[in-house]
């Protein structure tokens, strides 16, 4: 029975020892044989090309002849030089080049010269690579400099907008000689823009006085486009021993279409994949994961044999190469030991919340990232462009405008919570909000505004920010990173004009004292804004609801957001009409031109408001009063202007101070604007007003 255990176990021993040996001659069989079809199948070139010019070889979609190239841009030719070696030529550039990879194409190097002997102080070289596949590469170019004192520097030949420069100096004729590196002293070497395709190249000297400008008669500076590989300047430079890359790359793609377009397919072949050019127009073929060669060619991308390098299979497992990829096998029997199951659960469990720790901080900063693009999208939609063209212009007087952050505005009025709110209008919404130093603000959010409003916006930002007088509402800045732009106004506590006549609680709250000097203030304002400023400002929205009053009833205008300033030597304006019905000069309404006699029609119907304590349109009165400017001026005709003043002012008013206001608040609402006064001659007749003599006041009451 032992005799028959121990043959037992020698021939499951054996058959072992033959599965694993058998396993390991396939790997091996399968693997030689995935490896020499990978070598048989390499090539660069199309079947039956010139695979080689010179010491280049050629690599599809380049090639030389018919059919061994994909289009023009990539047709070659195999030329002597002036070498005698022979050397690929674009056709269509002419250029030489010395090298093809599948995302580079190499050529000679470009220089500018200049040479003290030719008494020049500068030298460029403009080169275009417009109209082909080219790009000069940002990666694999630098701009080098050899010389003496010189800034030199390459920039894009078409719109100039991008340039990269370094300066070269030199203290003495000797400086450098010994330095063997691109430092600075004689050499200078810094990065070229990205996405080029027409471009300048040149120096200019900036001390032609220096000892090594003039140390050597022929001395020459050169300004170069080249691999910035190597740049050798230890040797004396003004004997012209110079070495450097003798070659620059150029990024190359296909077409002009992205990969959305579709055509790529027939262009990348099987086991590749596209990617649009990050160099501007046009797209690139790569072979996909596990695969290497040139996805240009038919059966271009070749598996990689993962196993005949590092592989990541454990010790006593076997690396099996497959199609994309390989697998780790296990001889018959084998297990995986403990240590090894436990080393991956820890790895794993390390991985994943390295994983989950990155993702949680990518995640914030991605987040901040977005916030902060939105901020500068809304910053460009909401006008800022614009705001920061009259700051730069020197035109307008805004430096002293504060620029609020969001953050700043949301903590002062609690995210703009529904009880801060002052007021709502057609331009948007009013809150009340305390700023960090403790100064009480009113802010106005605007609402979703078109590309025409937001100059509007901008508008009554500038006009604000130019006008100092007591008497209108001062602007301390605004905030334009939000969705919807925000103004930010000094606090004016006691609300609008238009509240205190009209508001249900506010009943005869302002005395006919303080009535007249309302009237006063707010011609004041107006004659300031029409004939005191360098150009006058038409304020286009003159009505009670834009007048403020502060704790001492002083009235304050507001609301400029339709406001515009005149140009010199012009009487009018002529837009879109705009404004509030009520208060709309109907000569302003029916031909589209805003005189400032438009403003003394609004402020005319403000001084009946204050006469009369009504609405300027009410649908309580009858058809023929709704309008109330219309139902005054019958009134007055009719000598019944006493039966329709506010009972408070009729029991306060002498009768002769009412005939002047109601003569002047009648010459303020002529039809025709020529015959209105103007604001400059309203404050006077205001200001008068206790002077006249009763028998002047009834004179101007049957005036016409």
């Amino acid at each position: 029975m032992k005799i028959i255990r121990e043959n037992y176990r020698d021939t499951m021993a054996a058959k072992k020892g033959m599965a694993l040996a058998m396993l390991m001659l396939n790997v091996l069989l399968l693997s030689l044989c995935s490896t020499s079809i990978y070598a048989a199948n390499i090539t660069n070139s199309k079947p039956g090309c010139q695979p080689k010019c010179g010491n280049v070889t050629l690599m599809y979609p380049f090639g030389i002849g018919d059919g061994c190239y994909l289009d023009k841009e990539f047709e070659l030719t195999c030329n002597y030089t002036y070498t005698s070696t022979l050397q690929p030529v674009l056709v269509a550039s002419g250029m030489l080049v010395q090298d093809i990879s599948l995302e580079q194409v190499y050529v000679g190097h470009w220089n500018a010269l200049t040479c003290y002997s030719e008494n020049k102080t500068s030298g460029n070289l403009t080169r275009s690579l417009t109209g082909g596949p080219f790009t000069l590469s940002s990666a694999h170019n630098k701009l080098t400099a050899i010389g003496c004192d010189i800034y030199a520097y390459v920039t894009d030949a078409d719109s100039r907008n991008q340039t990269s420069g370094c300066v070269s100096l030199c203290q003495d004729g000797n400086s450098y000689r010994d330095s063997g590196a691109c430092s600075g002293f004689g050499c200078c070497q810094t990065a070229i823009p990205a996405g080029m395709k027409s471009f300048e190249v040149g120096m200019v000297s900036i001390n032609t006085n220096s000892k090594g400008w003039a140390a050597q008669g022929g001395y020459c500076s050169a300004a170069i486009i080249e691999e910035g590989l190597k740049v050798d300047v230890g040797m004396d430079i003004f004997e012209g021993s110079l070495n450097y890359s003798q070659r620059s790359g150029l990024d190359w793609a296909i077409g002009n279409e992205t990969c959305k377009h579709g055509s790529w397919k027939n262009i990348c072949h099987e086991n590749s994949s596209c990617i649009d050019s990050p160099y501007g127009r046009g797209y690139r073929c790569i072979c996909s994961s596990g695969y290497e060669g040139n996805p240009y060619l038919l059966n271009g991308c070749q598996d990689i044999n993962e196993c005949k390098g590092v592989h990541g299979c454990e010790v006593g497992s076997i690396c099996i190469n497959r199609h994309g990829g390989h697998y780790c096998a296990y001889p018959i029997g084998k297990k995986r030991s403990p240590m090894v199951a436990v080393s991956i659960g820890l790895g794993g469990g390390i991985l994943l919340l390295l994983f989950l720790a990155f993702a949680f901080w990518f995640n914030g900063k991605l987040k901040k990232r977005r916030a902060l693009q939105r901020k500068q999208e809304f910053f460009k939609q909401n006008g800022g462009l614009l705001l920061q063209q009259q700051i730069s212009s020197g035109e307008r007087n805004v430096e002293k405008t504060k620029i609020f952050v969001s953050e700043e505005l949301e903590k002062a009025t609690d995210n703009f919570n529904e009880n801060r709110v002052l007021g709502r209008g057609g331009s948007g919404t009013v809150y009340k909000g305390m700023l960090p130093d403790g100064r009480i603000v009113a802010i106005k959010k605007s609402k979703l505004v078109d590309e025409t409003q937001i100059g509007q916006f901008i508008n009554e930002l500038v006009i604000l920010s130019e006008i100092s007088h007591k008497n209108i509402v001062k602007v301390m800045g605004c905030c334009l990173e939000t969705e919807v732009p925000l103004l930010v106004y000094e606090f004016i506590s006691r609300g609008t004009l238009s509240e205190h006549l009209h508001g249900e609680n506010l009943i005869s709250s302002i005395s006919w004292e303080d009535r007249l000097r309302i009237c006063k203030e707010i011609a004041g304002a107006l004659s300031y804004l029409h004939s005191s400023l360098s150009t006058p400002i038409f304020h286009r929205d003159i009505k009670s609801s834009n007048i403020l009053l502060d704790e001492n009833f002083k009235a304050k205008v507001s609301d400029f957001g339709i406001s515009r300033s005149v140009p010199d030597e012009q009487t009018h304006l002529s837009t879109l009409v705009q404004g509030t019905f009520g208060y709309l000069d109907p000569e302003y309404f029916h031909s589209g031109q805003f005189t400032e006699k438009s403003d003394v029609y609004g402020f005319g119907v403000v001084l009946v408001e204050l006469l009369t304590g009504q609405k300027p349109i009410s649908s309580t009165r009858s058809e023929e009063e709704a309008n109330l400017a219309m139902h005054f001026i019958s009134s007055v005709k009719e000598d019944r202007v006493l039966q329709i003043l506010e009972t408070r002012i009729a029991n306060e008013a002498r009768k002769e101070e009412i005939q002047i206001v109601a003569s002047l608040a009648k010459k303020c609402l002529k039809l025709v604007g020529k015959k209105r006064p103007t604001m400059k001659e309203v404050l006077i007749q205001l200001e008068n007003l206790r002077v006249f003599q009763h028998q002047e006041s009834l004179s101007l009451l049957t005036e016409e």
